[in-house]
């Protein structure tokens, strides 16, 4: 069963999350679950889902929470053995940064093949 993201209007201090379905399955995971484990893992920053595979940061306190919460993630090889991509949204550039390129430039050891 293939999964679609909820397309919404990039949101200032939000971030998107689309993992690979057919990673996944190799890697023995239901990509729902996937969700479910992201959300889990970014509430404790107080990170709220406000779709399938995007969630804003605490209100208030959006930089440390969104930079916390992608920070996580980029470092569960759960996450990172199944992604597709990772783009966030602050309120200082009008575009969208992809967060998988700056692990590559900052970071490639935490990037599988």
């Amino acid at each position: 069963m293939k999964y679609t993201l909820k397309v919404i209007e990039p949101t200032p201090w939000s971030f998107t999350i689309e993992f690979d379905e057919d990673k996944a399955k190799r890697n023995g995971y239901d990509i729902q679950t996937l969700y479910d484990y992201t959300d889990r893992n970014v509430s404790r920053y107080g990170c709220v889902r406000i779709a399938q595979g995007t969630w804003r940061a605490a209100e208030g306190n959006e930089v440390e929470s969104q930079c916390l919460a992608l920070s996580l993630l980029s470092r569960a090889g759960w996450v990172m053995r199944n992604i597709k991509s990772m783009t966030a949204f602050e309120d200082d550039c009008d575009e969208q940064v992809d967060y998988l390129d700056v692990l590559r430039r900052n970071n490639p050891e935490r990037l599988y093949a």
